[in-house]
């Protein structure tokens, strides 16, 4: 949600763009053109559309500076993770290093998302903080659980220790977390040419 005035956000959305895409060959698949423009772009256009850049932080690490000179927005906090090769806990941990001392909550998006929309991401929030800021919670599509995911402050002591390609989902417990329904956008993601093309060809 957009800030008032009087109003701080209390969510971070961290976006983890600091993988070296190797599923994908030989290119950065971010930075590839999908629908008139990077795929990263669609993930944080579609975040400032209800938030202002200061609530959002992006970890870079392989290609930064393109991921960077495509974001393009000085008031977006951007973070270099160097150990961004040993995994993708390693972004989560660098982020959780640079979070403000008032953040109750980290909204955690994979960078390569590009169908994530505008409402899913509001009723996320909503939820999060309709439960006092306590439980983690999770977008599902039909029977499954997707992305992004909002952990409440329980968990940074956990995330800001995260090692190599550990993910943040691996430490959640059943009895802490909520879903929400969501769109298919919350389960669909580009880690191949392959899923690039036919993401391309289904719209």
């Amino acid at each position: 949600m957009k800030n008032h005035k009087n109003y701080t956000n209390i969510i971070k959305k961290i976006i983890l763009a600091a993988g070296s895409s190797k599923r994908y060959g030989k290119t950065n698949k971010l930075v590839q053109i999908f629908q008139d423009k990077p795929i990263i772009k669609h993930v944080i256009d579609v975040l400032l559309e209800e938030n202002d850049p200061k609530d959002l932080l992006v970890v870079v690490g392989h290609e930064k500076s393109k991921i960077i000179n495509l974001i393009n927005n000085p008031n977006i906090k951007i973070v270099n993770n160097i150990d961004y090769e040993k995994g993708i806990g390693t972004s989560i941990s660098c982020a959780m290093r640079h979070l403000e001392d008032y953040i109750q909550g980290v909204m955690i998006i994979p960078a390569d998302m590009p169908f994530i929309s505008r409402g899913d991401l509001r009723n996320l929030e909503n939820k999060f903080i309709e439960l006092n800021s306590t439980k983690v919670v999770f977008p599902k599509h039909e029977s499954s659980l997707g992305n992004p995911v909002i952990l409440p402050k329980s968990y940074f002591d956990i995330l800001t220790n995260l090692k190599a390609d550990e993910g943040a989902r691996s430490q959640i417990k059943h009895k802490d977390y909520v879903t929400v329904n969501a769109g298919i956008g919350t389960r669909l993601d580009i880690d191949t040419k392959e899923e690039f093309n036919k993401q391309n060809l289904d719209l």
